[in-house]
């Protein structure tokens, strides 16, 4: 195996400091191509770029015009990057894998999956048409046809972004585009999505649809704008918010679902000029709270309501 190393330093600043990498390459064949500014390599390239490694069986080297020094790597098939930090790996799998070394920006397209690891264990996977990784800022972006695995829940979009700290642990998630979050028989719709993990805090905007679907709970709720808080095991709509339950439909301006002493969800209670309705009857009322087991509401501030079909086809309001 031939080994060719880049002993040049690549130095360049950043933000104001001076930054220094080496890149070595490992193969079975190289060629340097003078006339087009590049270094082609072939059969079982191996490189190293600071604390990344990255295989493929072909890869180029493209060097800046002016300076001569290598610029990006351009990994040709079946590309396979990883990066250790402690306990944790990053992963990044790719028919077409280009490198900037000035940036530090991994691009990937094509059959792309993205794998961060927790003791061996996948934590986060992401696959999507193209994706790309900036090592400095740790963000990853997927593009096209995305989806994402993260613990128990399930990810569609068209858009994702992830914010990774140094550790390699999620701490914020952005769906944006058809986004859609699936965790057991329970699901959410909504145009766009932010999850902030270390707070446990999801915020679903734009023609958001919940289908709460548990052993405990079954509710359907849509809204304009929701909140979940892991932590207190909460829901809160907000905006021409809706709440099915059975045969109960309670619509107004603001609604938060709660849980009952065994941190099930159970309550939900709608503040601002609200109605329910069921069979045969409506209440109107400035705040309506529904109890879902054992079944119950209670209409509190200027109530109205209005029974239907009492004997006959005639409405009564009392």
């Amino acid at each position: 195996m031939k080994k060719y190393i880049i002993a040049s330093i690549l130095a360049f600043s950043v933000a104001g400091f001076a930054y220094a990498s080496n890149l070595s390459v490992d193969s079975e064949v190289q060629h340097y191509n003078e006339k087009n500014k590049k270094i082609e390599f072939k059969g079982d390239v191996k490189v190293k770029y600071d604390d990344v490694n990255v295989v493929s069986p072909n890869a180029e080297v493209l060097l800046n015009e002016k300076t001569g020094k290598p610029e990006t790597v351009k990994f040709l098939e079946n590309a396979y990057s990883y990066q250790v930090k402690a306990d944790k790996k990053h992963e990044v799998k790719a028919k077409i894998l280009e490198v900037s070394l000035l940036n530090k920006v991994f691009k990937a397209e094509e059959r792309t999956q993205s794998t961060v690891l927790e003791k061996g264990e996948p934590t986060v996977i992401v696959t999507a048409n193209s994706q790309e990784y900036d090592n400095k800022t740790n963000t990853m972006k997927a593009r096209g046809a995305v989806i994402i695995n993260y613990k128990d829940v399930q990810a569609f979009a068209d858009y994702a972004e992830v914010n990774l700290n140094k550790q390699n642990d999620v701490q914020k998630m952005t769906l944006s585009g058809h986004a859609y979050i699936k965790q057991g028989n329970s699901q959410v719709k909504a145009n766009k999505f932010v999850h902030l993990a270390d707070k446990k805090i999801t915020t679903a905007t734009g023609s958001v649809f919940s289908d709460i679907n548990t052993n405990e709970t079954k509710i359907k709720v849509w809204s304009d704008f929701q909140q979940v808080n892991q932590i207190a095991n909460t829901i809160s709509a907000s905006g021409h918010a809706r709440v099915e339950y059975e045969d109960y439909v309670a619509v107004g301006p603001k609604a938060t679902v709660y849980p009952n002493n065994q941190n099930k969800l159970n309550r939900v209670v709608f503040m601002g000029r609200s109605k329910i309705t069921n069979k045969g009857y409506s209440i109107e009322a400035n705040k309506i709270e529904m109890t879902l087991n054992p079944k119950d509401f209670k209409a509190e501030g200027n109530v109205k309501t209005l029974l239907q079909d009492i004997g006959s086809d005639n409405k009564t309001s009392l």
